[in-house]
């Protein structure tokens, strides 16, 4: 589902994933500043701050949650995923721009191993299980944080937007929500999807003078339609999932289940994250 959290130059997963001689396309925050979230500029710049970064280096960025499966008011823990996003923004004319790649895995909750096959306890069958996440895109946010995307998506309806922040003493958190609606061509309804990230990071790290970029916890929330592979059919209930993340995060936090599973099925990723979302940064605007 279109861009979620842009989570995550081509740096090994062992190595530095941020070097200090990153580009500063945007200067960092001056000495003795103060915390501006109030104006458009001022919200702008710390969001872009807290969620991407004002320089046009590689980000990198993860989530784990555990899916429950809700029929009526009853809620049934079902399986997990392991997300990771590599993104990169730049400051353009209009607010920022960002291209983002996200690969995730479904995986058992007990033993954190990528799900091939997930035996569906509604249905009493076993299903195969997709590899999750989405390819490369490129995003826009406005000066005045709506959210656009670079290509319109045929039966999209979306809508979004960015809470006031909440400021007590150092902790400074945001919210960003989402809902979506998919219609696929032949489907009785459409699929939808909901989310809410808040990002919470430290004042004075965003008023450091010369940052660009912090990195921020992640509290992850969403609510979305069954997964087609569930192969659910049109039994009533939904999905929801909570988790945690962390935006601007090093190599050797993202999720043991998220590298295990990399390295065995996908390890050119991790080996150059930077590669996969080159052709689309060099693409024309």
């Amino acid at each position: 589902m279109i861009d979620r959290r842009n989570l995550m130059t081509g740096l090994s997963v062992t190595g530095a994933m941020i070097a200090s001689g990153l580009p500063a396309m945007a200067k960092g925050a001056k000495a003795g500043g103060k915390l501006d979230v109030t104006s458009a500029e001022g919200r702008l710049r710390a969001f872009i701050m807290m969620r991407g970064a004002l320089d046009e280096g590689l980000i990198t960025s993860w989530v784990s949650a555990r899916y429950y499966g809700v029929v009526e008011d009853r809620m049934d823990p079902l399986f997990a995923v392991v997300s990771a996003v590599w993104s990169r923004f730049r400051q353009v004319a209009d607010g920022y721009e960002a291209v983002s790649f996200e690969l995730a895995w479904f995986t058992d909750p007990v033993t954190g191993k990528a799900l091939d096959t997930w035996d569906n306890p509604y249905i009493g069958k076993s299903c195969k299980v997709p590899t999750g996440g989405m390819q490369p895109s490129k995003i826009r946010f406005g000066k005045d944080l709506s959210f656009h995307i670079a290509r319109e998506i045929p039966g999209l309806q979306m809508e979004h937007d960015v809470l006031p922040f909440d400021v007590r003493g150092d902790d400074v958190w945001v919210t960003e929500r989402s809902r979506t609606a998919m219609t696929f061509p032949g489907a009785p309804r459409a699929f939808r999807y909901s989310e809410s990230n808040t990002f919470h990071a430290k004042r004075h790290d965003l008023i450091r003078p010369g940052a660009t970029r912090v990195t921020s916890e992640v509290s992850f929330t969403n609510v979305c339609s069954w997964r087609p592979w569930m192969e659910m059919g049109d039994r009533p209930g939904h999905l929801t999932a909570t988790g945690i993340g962390r935006q601007n995060a090093t190599p050797n936090s993202l999720p043991p289940a998220f590298v295990e599973a990399t390295m065995a099925r996908r390890p050119e990723i991790l080996k150059n994250p930077g590669a996969i979302l080159q052709p689309l940064w060099d693409a024309k605007r």
